[in-house]
């Protein structure tokens, strides 16, 4: 499961995004709650941000995004989004806040933003988001439990290892391209992310900070090498690489199934052959069993007709002395 979020401000174009159908497959409205435009997002959406007057900040929104794994988001009921968000609300601290919450489906898949109000109208501040990662991590967590859906790693094991290739590839290395180019190889996808701006997805979907796994390197640096770069967004780069590892598994998995039906087939081949070979031995004996009775049988048929021929030559010597 995916499930992250952050501090951001223009409710305006913030409502566009979300409203976009050209993007996705299907775009629904789930829920506005506690705005004076209960049907309308673009009115909602800009009366939340516009609270951030009320103080120094400019950033009135909290938007995030709730993605269950693949096949796991179809078995989500109405009523399982809802406490996913409560969930969510409890970690962040944003229960009761203004809300509103708006599916998306694209290739098959369903995810809900959730936009809430971040400022706090008892206590005339803006709500902090200090320890949002660790919250949103939380939030993930339960989630995964009480929905029993997949665990998502918390630890990397193979952060030494990664971080050791991927540090070499970005001294080797002179462009971004190349960087992205090389690290392909391996099934990495460099990504812009929501919690940090680069994002480094393994082949696995999992996605960690870059700038945390080039040792030495500062943010800075990492984003003058890439600032030519279009990067694709981490929620697509997951999505498109866990596909990718769906597809490769089935082919696997239909490999597996090829290799064990020709073990199978060549099994059945032997026994044929084996079975063939026992009823060529077993002719072979019933044949043999044939011949000899045959010859028997004509060895007494030639030792009765050695008898009659004495008989007969007896008979005959008997006359002669008569």
């Amino acid at each position: 499961m995916i499930a992250r979020g952050r501090r951001r401000g223009n409710g305006s174009q913030l409502a566009t995004y979300l409203l976009n159908k050209a993007d996705n497959d299907n775009v629904r409205l789930f829920q506005i709650r506690g705005t004076s435009q209960p049907n309308d997002l673009r009115l909602s959406l800009l009366e939340m941000s516009l609270t951030s007057e009320l103080t120094k900040s400019d950033k009135g929104l909290y938007h995030a995004q709730i993605c269950p794994a693949y096949g796991e988001d179809k078995r989500m009921t109405e009523a399982d989004w809802l406490r996913a968000v409560e969930i969510w609300e409890e970690e962040t601290g944003f229960t009761g806040q203004k809300r509103a919450l708006v599916f998306h489906e694209k290739n098959g898949r369903i995810h809900l933003h959730c936009v809430w109000e971040c400022y706090d109208h008892e206590r005339g501040i803006m709500k902090s988001d200090s320890f949002s990662r660790l919250a949103q991590d939380r939030a993930r967590q339960r989630m995964e439990r009480e929905f029993d859906h997949q665990r998502t790693s918390i630890r990397n094991p193979n952060r030494p290892i990664m971080k050791e290739y991927l540090t070499e590839i970005w001294q080797q290395t002179a462009s971004a391209d190349d960087f992205m180019r090389t690290i392909a190889g391996k099934g990495y996808v460099i990504a812009s992310g929501t919690r940090r701006p680069f994002m480094v997805v393994d082949k696995t979907g999992q996605s960690f900070d870059l700038v945390r796994y080039l040792d030495g390197i500062i943010t800075k640096e990492v984003r003058e090498r890439f600032k030519t770069v279009k990067l694709p967004r981490e929620a697509v780069a997951i999505e498109a690489v866990r596909k990718k590892a769906q597809r490769a598994k089935a082919i696997s998995n239909d490999n597996a199934k090829d290799e064990q039906n020709r073990e199978k087939v060549y099994t059945m081949q032997g026994r044929f052959q084996q079975q063939a070979d026992q009823s060529q031995e077993q002719l072979k004996k019933v044949v043999a069993a044939m011949d000899a009775k045959e010859a028997k049988k004509k060895a007494i048929q030639e030792k009765i007709m050695q008898e009659r021929l004495e008989r007969a030559k007896r008979f005959r010597e008997n006359e002669q002395d008569m």
